[in-house]
């Protein structure tokens, strides 16, 4: 009974999309990909405590990463590219942790907003690789031996996608997993324990960065090319802000964020484009009040109520 909404999510999901316009369909696609960039942060955000502005950044790296080998090699294939954007997109959040090791909180945010920051710029600036602020497009669907269309890509996403959630969850299930949530209550504690804090921070912040990184793979597939404004500041505080409605520590609620933001931004910005920002920090203020801790945790609580109150009631 517990785990009946997200069941009937799931089934909704496998079931509904060819019974759906084709885009309705994209922002499915859409909300998977971000809801796996949502996921891969609140890793590091919710579980170690590591609060990172730079995953846009990060997950850029693996989005261009993949056009680049499209538009300047001839290597295509699907299984070549993907393994070396990852590696890159693990390289850059090697970097970015090994930078701001010595900090945390705050300080660790505003390090990786700058780091982060820094592959934006090079994104604009170095326009004879990236094409500058026009980025680069014209990537079609991988080929996998049998022609992509909308709906088959979507069913595609959400196999990767359910992969890497059961990964993420089996990960923070771990022994390692709780040890990551020791250093983010308490690291002191955690030190004297004999845990090795920041190499833990480290490994936890390069595993979350890899699957970052995949969500870019995914989403410059399914947008066919990628820009620099995918990468920068305004992105990374989306994927934050989808963490924080969705629910912290919880991995499904940046899947609930993601699917909440842009279905959001999809419906008001065909009502009033100008004002979506407005509805945007509304939506968060209205979170904060109405769902404090996330929309997934709150949700979550209501149905167990409601389940042990039939249960009363039979």
């Amino acid at each position: 009974m517990y785990l009946a909404p997200l069941v009937a999510v799931f089934l909704f999901l496998v079931i509904g999309p060819p019974f759906l316009d084709t885009a309705i369909i994209s922002q499915l696609t859409k909300i998977l990909c971000f809801g796996l960039l949502a996921m891969s942060l609140d890793v590091a955000f919710g579980y170690t405590g590591l609060w990172s502005f730079g995953h846009a950044g990060i997950f850029g790296v693996a989005a261009y990463t993949t056009m680049l080998f499209f538009k300047y090699t001839a290597i295509h294939n699907f299984w070549i590219i993907t393994p070396v954007a990852i590696l890159m997109a693990a390289i850059v959040a090697a970097v970015f942790a090994a930078v701001a090791a010595r900090s945390s909180g705050l300080y660790f945010l505003l390090i990786t907003l700058a780091l982060g920051q820094l592959v934006y710029c090079v994104a604009v600036q170095w326009k004879p690789v990236t094409n500058g602020d026009d980025g680069l497009w014209g990537l079609p669907y991988p080929q996998l031996g049998f022609p992509f269309s909308n709906i088959s890509y979507y069913y595609f996403t959400l196999a990767v996608v359910a992969l890497c959630a059961f990964l993420l969850y089996r990960f923070t299930r771990s022994p390692f997993g709780y040890s990551l949530v020791g250093i983010r209550e308490n690291e002191v504690r955690a030190r004297t324990m004999g845990y090795n804090t920041r190499l833990r921070k480290l490994i936890a912040f390069v595993i979350s960065g890899s699957f970052a990184g995949l969500a870019g793979i995914l989403y410059v597939y399914f947008n066919g090319g990628i820009a620099p404004e995918n990468v920068g500041m305004y992105a990374s505080g989306m994927a934050m802000i989808m963490v924080i409605i969705g629910g912290t520590a919880t991995l499904w609620g940046g899947f609930v964020g993601s699917a909440v933001v842009l279905l959001s931004q999809y419906y008001i910005s065909q009502l009033t484009p100008a004002r979506w920002p407005i509805f945007l920090g509304a939506l968060f203020i209205a979170a904060g009040f109405f769902a404090g801790g996330g929309i997934f945790p709150r949700l979550a609580c209501l149905w167990k109520k409601a389940v042990l109150y039939g249960d009363a009631e039979s």
